[in-house]
């Protein structure tokens, strides 16, 4: 059987959390029916358990008495008679790929796009030239800071 590490939000309380670990699948299935759907999270496979059917059935009766507002006993709800068939790997329960833990992280992207390839500078010199003012906006800009009303002292 395979089995991970993962996070459990306590009730479904993200705020209330807890690691586990080597966990089953079938454990997965049972923790997500006690604290809801997306409160087991950050799954992270990490080997293999050699155990069978009946006995994690039996370790997930005795280890989870949870019972449904029925009454009944979750783990025998979702894993009905002796001789039940449980969850093997993490790929029967069908997991949303957000549940599972990043490997990696995202790269940043710029947020302006790209300049078309015809108006792009074909070097630096000629993008810092293009950014430069131009001779009549220098002079005028000159003037201007000339005049600005500060005398010298």
């Amino acid at each position: 059987m395979q089995t991970a590490n993962v996070m459990v939000a306590l009730g479904g309380d993200t705020g209330n959390t807890v690691p586990k670990y080597g966990v089953t699948a079938a454990e997965i299935a049972v923790l997500r029916s006690i604290h809801g759907n997306e409160a087991v999270f950050d799954i992270e496979p990490v080997g293999e358990v050699q155990r069978g059917h009946r006995d994690e059935r039996q370790r997930l009766v005795e280890g989870y008495r949870s019972k449904d507002s029925d009454g009944k006993s979750i783990v025998e709800g979702l894993f009905p008679g002796a001789a039940a068939r449980v969850f093997e790997t993490l790929d029967e329960l069908e997991l949303p790929e957000e549940l599972f833990k990043t490997t990696e992280r995202m790269k940043a992207v710029a947020d302006a796009p790209e300049a078309p390839a015809e108006n792009a500078p074909k070097s630096k010199k000629a993008a810092a030239k293009k950014l430069a003012p131009k001779k009549e906006d220098a002079d005028q800009i000159e003037a201007e800071v000339a005049n600005d009303g500060i005398q010298d002292l």
